[in-house]
């Protein structure tokens, strides 16, 4: 994966020399990373997301799609459904209303590895007081995922908000278990991917469908 930069013949104050070696540890970083200068969408990898949906009769628009890495192995991707689109995360929270997140599966994985990323992204993205508040609501998600065990490629995993119901986990359309009523646990799942400490910046990039500028621009 390489970043595009064009360095100016002459610039004052040595730029050319400066700026050769920053693109050259950009370029160094992003290949020991192996992640891209764009965050990639789902379609990248041939899976296909509906450009809308309706949850309980609310029309919700696909606002990005991306790919989870471990390593170079990808393990799936994940779509989030709002119902206005935007790049900006904050605005994803305050929007009132249904929200989907959507998992295709790549490849064969217990569903607790998935519980464990989970947990552990709302552990990073809570304060101490609001993690060990939403314990009872985490557990619950334990306990049905205990029920799936195992997720084969291209199953599907949903997690569907709908105010006033709650949180409900579907694998390939078929529930999982009782909503989980409390109401701040689906933002505390979102924050997973689009908090303060994502599981990758990449990964929430693509989700808020952002484009980086090219390294020239960035550096202009």
């Amino acid at each position: 994966m390489l970043h595009q930069w064009n360095l100016r013949a002459r610039a004052a104050g040595g730029c050319v020399a400066t700026g050769l070696a920053a693109a050259s540890l950009s370029l160094g970083l992003s290949l020991v990373s192996g992640t891209s200068a764009h965050a990639q969408s789902a379609d990248t990898v041939g899976v296909h997301y509906n450009q809308a949906i309706k949850v309980e009769g609310t029309p919700l628009t696909l606002n990005g799609t991306g790919v989870s890495y471990r390593a170079v192995a990808k393990l799936y991707t994940v779509g989030l459904y709002v119902p206005q689109k935007s790049s900006k995360a904050d605005v994803i929270f305050s929007t009132n209303g249904p929200k989907e997140l959507r998992f295709v599966m790549l490849q064969g994985m217990r569903v607790d590895e998935i519980g464990k990323v989970i947990t552990k992204g709302i552990e990073a993205n809570s304060s101490r007081e609001e993690f060990f508040r939403l314990i009872p609501a985490i557990r619950t998600m334990g306990e049905q995922f205990s029920r799936i065990r195992r997720m084969n490629a291209n199953d599907v995993l949903s997690v569907e908000y709908v105010p006033k119901r709650g949180t409900m986990f579907y694998v390939n359309g078929a529930p999982v278990g009782l909503p989980i009523e409390d109401a701040t646990f689906f933002p505390a799942v979102l924050r997973v991917w689009l908090g303060n400490h994502p599981t990758t910046q990449d990964l929430k990039d693509a989700l808020l469908d952002f484009r980086a500028p090219p390294v020239l621009d960035a550096l202009l």
